[in-house]
């Protein structure tokens, strides 16, 4: 059995994609000793309580997560979140030396994508697609990695508190942008650290930015992928403007889940694209 495994920041449960068998690795909230999963059964109210008014620290998944989850597959594909910003990487490749220990036979290939969300979603679609097609495992992992150099995730966000509390941005970014009361659009740059390229007031100009920074970074217009933090309004309009400009791009709309939702913050908008090789 071939299988893809994505940690939750991908924002993706589903138990397959495109027939080929999928598992989640939760990441996970913590505060004072308590734990919030980054699961399926994710609930907004329940979320909304345990963040309130706390210090909050991210946790990555164990190793043994990760090591239940590869099982017995014969063929296994990891996606993580960047690595700059997490150590799931790190306990996926543990979790890979454990596992061949015990099976020697089995294959499998660990991917630092540089990316979140619904950039890294696209990666673990771009495996299932070929593991249909019948590529190899060597096949697969080449050109996976040649097409992560191109997927990019950018973000359109109206807070960084938490992503400067927990060192991801400078904190003076974080509290310019609350001061002036402006969106921040940015992405993962190519070590997969988050990085402000552009400021907008209002969401009409922070679409205007980001459709701009599409454009200079040779968006290829074929396929966008949006997850949104509690604003479907928001990510809709920029459906509209981005098909507008790309009238052939197909456009695919998902909501953060914990984890994403925790760094996006209230309204934020978190966009997957593929650029131009």
């Amino acid at each position: 059995m071939r299988k893809i495994i994505t940690d939750s920041a991908a924002n993706l449960f589903a138990d397959q994609i495109n027939g080929v068998p999928h598992q989640s690795v939760a990441l996970s909230l913590t505060s004072g000793g308590q734990r919030f999963a980054d699961t399926p059964d994710f609930d907004r109210g329940a979320f909304a309580v345990f963040t309130a008014g706390k210090v909050i620290k991210t946790a990555c998944p164990s190793a043994e997560q990760y090591l239940a989850a590869y099982g017995r597959a014969t063929e296994v594909f990891v996606f993580t979140i960047s690595a700059a910003t997490s150590g799931s990487y790190n306990a996926a490749r543990l979790a890979q030396s454990m596992a061949q220990e015990i099976r020697p036979e089995q294959k499998i290939a660990v991917f630092d994508t540089k990316v979140a969300g619904p950039a890294q979603r696209m990666l673990a679609q771009e495996a299932s697609k070929l593991i249909q097609a019948g590529a190899s495992f060597t096949e697969i992992v080449t050109q996976i990695t040649a097409v992560s150099q191109q997927t990019k995730v950018f973000f359109v966000l109206k807070t960084l508190n938490n992503l400067a509390n927990n060192g991801r941005i400078n904190k003076a970014v974080a509290k310019l942008a609350q001061v002036l009361k402006i969106n921040v659009i940015g992405w993962a740059d190519e070590q997969g650290e988050v990085q402000p390229l552009a400021k907008a007031r209002g969401e009409k100009g922070a679409r205007k930015a980001l459709l701009q920074l599409l454009a200079e970074h040779n968006f290829d217009g074929q396929r966008l992928v949006i997850d949104h933090a509690d604003n479907l309004a928001g990510a809709l309009a920029l459906q509209a403007a981005v098909q507008a400009q790309y009238p052939t791009c197909q456009v695919e709309i998902g909501a953060c889940n914990a984890l994403c939702r925790f760094y996006a913050e209230q309204g934020g908008l978190m966009i997957g694209a593929q650029m131009k090789g």
